[in-house]
């Protein structure tokens, strides 16, 4: 006896099908995307004013300094992080949370302080981009740092409101999980959620 099919029912089930398929493979996409190519990151503290403004979000790129191969740690194609660079990397105190700073210095580096000014090798810093909040008090350091190979120094442009370095130490190289790359969505968090948003920082890159 021939079996009688129902059309109808055949194509919903299909038509569920290739959705559930559909979104199982965005799935996939999004998380090889957000791991190894860009991730997004919303910033909630103000440690890198102005360069990075507290609400803005941006993408990070995960490929800066090479592919991460799962469970081993060890990366593919990889590069050094720079001076200079804006980096992501877990908390030294608390790897459950990130941390956005920048790169003072790298392995190798002879780190000096005097008053609030920074000196690398004996060079001052070039910093157009750090910001002294004058309604805080200077955060100073007096002394000599020789930083290890493997390992970075990380500040925030905003040298008197950041936990960075002068406070928990140095970076390891290794833990860098990618480099600061644009804002694509800026959203003042003083205000409502029907104002201040910063169309200006949107699309702007970091450096």
């Amino acid at each position: 006896m021939r079996k009688i099919i129902n059309l109808e029912r055949y194509i919903e089930n299909k038509t569920v099908r290739e959705w559930v398929e559909a979104l199982i493979f965005a799935l996939v996409v999004a998380g090889i995307f957000r791991t190894w190519l860009y991730a997004p990151y919303k910033v909630p503290t103000g440690s890198m004013i102005h360069t990075i403004e507290i609400g803005d979000h941006i993408f990070v790129n995960k490929h800066s300094y090479g592919f991460v191969i799962p469970f081993t740690g060890k990366r593919l194609f990889a590069s050094k992080v720079e001076r200079g660079d804006i980096v992501v990397f877990p908390n030294p105190r608390n790897t459950d949370m990130d941390f956005i700073k920048r790169i003072v210095a790298i392995g190798g580096d002879v780190l000096e302080f005097k008053d609030e000014d920074v000196y690398i090798n004996g060079v001052k810093e070039k910093a157009p981009y750090v910001f002294y909040n004058e309604n805080l008090p200077p955060f100073l350091l007096n002394d000599r740092i020789v930083i290890p190979e493997g390992k970075l120094w990380a500040m925030g442009d905003n040298r008197r409101n950041s936990s960075d370095s002068r406070v928990w130490g140095f970076v390891d190289e290794s833990t860098v999980e990618g480099k600061g790359q644009i804002i694509f969505w800026s959203h003042d968090q003083r205000e409502s959620i029907f104002d201040g948003y910063r169309l200006d920082r949107i699309g702007q890159l970091m450096h």
